[in-house]
């Protein structure tokens, strides 16, 4: 099974912060695992303790069985369980193999971090509950001399696995934000991709094109240039939904919306503003060249053919209105001058394109 594989167990089905969670907990899980694993292969290989060795290894499965809960999405069960193996093993480690004097104790550190981090914001019960007995733990820890370890290791070995602990606590720490910290940045462009694009086309949404309309024609207006818009509306489109249903109309928005943004260029912004509606700004463009543009157009969606499994294919046109920035200063202005033309393109029998003129 490939890592990755083992990364997303239990991911499916859940929001982003929630898939974000999930699979830090398979990756911590795995991590510890492989720690834990060598560990035991140092009980066994360089202090020659099979009983230590063997007692660790079982700990490992414990580990690695975090996974087996997130197959079978019980992802609240898995957290507990694996904070719960990570507790048991670190009283183990210090008041069964060795001593405090070795620090493993010390991991008790990253319980009441990781709960907070891996657990969901309602779930406080879990995340202090599991929190407390970490400290208590770690206290019992500190305050107990185990007299009778079934590893006898002088002051030196103490002293560098302590130091190891340290290490390996700090590694995991910066490791686990990192990773955490790249969820976030990636569920932040997720949301703000989501926030500003129109689920069915994936063109820029009303939101998105006003926000950066707005800016576009603040800078055309700063540096007295010329920005036009084009509007188009599709013609007749409540038939179409109503002889080939809504499934057929969404496709007809789709492909449609493909044919114009085909003509768009990079700096253009090509927004879904309403059901059939649509608009694209064209900065350094007049009134002329964005009349010639917007016929392109109208000719390229006319000759377009929609296909349709099962029945005859079929066109369908737009009409088009043309506006053009002189003098406006407001976004707003110029859809409104655009929408007017747009109604006289629908008025004059549709399937064309005309110019606002005051």
């Amino acid at each position: 099974m490939q890592i990755k594989t083992l990364i997303n167990l239990g991911a499916d089905g859940h929001s982003f912060a929630a898939l974000s969670r999930i699979k830090l907990t398979n990756i911590i899980a795995l991590i510890t695992t492989v720690i834990s694993g060598l560990y035991s292969l140092n009980y066994w290989l360089l202090l020659d303790n099979t009983v230590v060795a063997s007692i660790n290894f079982g700990f490992t499965l414990a580990y690695f069985a975090t996974l087996a809960f997130m197959l079978k999405g019980h992802i609240s069960g898995a957290k507990t369980w694996f904070f719960s193996v990570l507790m048991v093993h670190l009283l183990i480690c210090t008041n069964v193999y060795v001593t405090n004097q070795s620090g493993f104790h010390l991991y008790y550190f990253l319980v009441p971090t990781g709960a907070f981090l891996l657990f969901e914001l309602h779930q406080r019960r879990e995340m202090l509950a599991l929190s407390t007995a970490s400290v208590g733990l770690f206290l019992y820890c500190e305050n107990t001399l185990n007299l009778n370890p079934l590893i006898e290791l002088d002051a030196a070995t103490n002293h560098l696995l302590y130091q190891s602990v340290v290490l390996v606590n700090m590694i995991e720490v910066v490791f686990v934000l990192t990773i955490f910290a790249r969820q976030i940045e990636t569920n932040e462009k997720q949301l703000t991709l989501q926030a500003s694009t129109d689920s069915l086309t994936g063109l820029a949404n009303r939101h998105c094109f006003f926000a950066k309309g707005n800016e576009m024609l603040e800078h055309a207006n700063k540096l007295h240039q010329t920005m036009s818009l084009v509007l188009l509306d599709f013609d007749y489109f409540k038939s179409i939904n109503d002889r080939y249903g809504h499934v057929v109309g969404d496709l007809c928005l789709v492909e449609i919306s493909k044919e114009i943004n085909a003509i768009c260029r990079e700096q253009d912004l090509f927004a879904r503003i309403g059901g059939e509606e649509f608009v694209i700004a064209m900065p350094k463009t007049n009134l002329e060249q964005a009349q010639q543009v917007a016929e392109r157009m109208r000719e390229r969606v006319s000759k377009h053919i929609i296909p349709i499994v099962g029945e005859a294919n079929f066109t369908c046109t737009a009409s088009f209105g043309v506006a053009s920035s002189n003098d406006v200063k407001l976004l707003k202005t110029l859809l409104q001058q655009a929408d007017k033309a747009l109604y006289m393109a629908k008025e004059q029998g549709r399937n064309c394109v005309q110019l606002y003129s005051a």
